[in-house]
């Protein structure tokens, strides 16, 4: 993978495993994605989601979300 400027990032933790769900080049979608993400987590992750953060292509982390707090 090539990192470009103004690339963002969805990370997933399942069961202590950190995962790529999907990148992104603009903040907009990547955002639109994650809130999908946090709103609908039963339904589309497995048991032992543990959070789902949203980063920018340097993995300074934008947002997170943790089901469990």
């Amino acid at each position: 993978m090539v990192l470009e400027n103004n690339q963002f990032f969805i990370h997933v933790w399942v069961k202590g495993e950190e995962h790529l769900d999907s990148d992104f080049a603009g903040l907009d979608e990547a955002v639109k994605r994650f809130e999908y993400l946090k709103d609908h987590w039963q339904e589309v992750f497995p048991d032992g989601l543990t959070a789902v953060e949203l980063v920018d292509q340097y993995f300074d982390q934008i947002d997170q979300f943790n089901p469990i707090n």
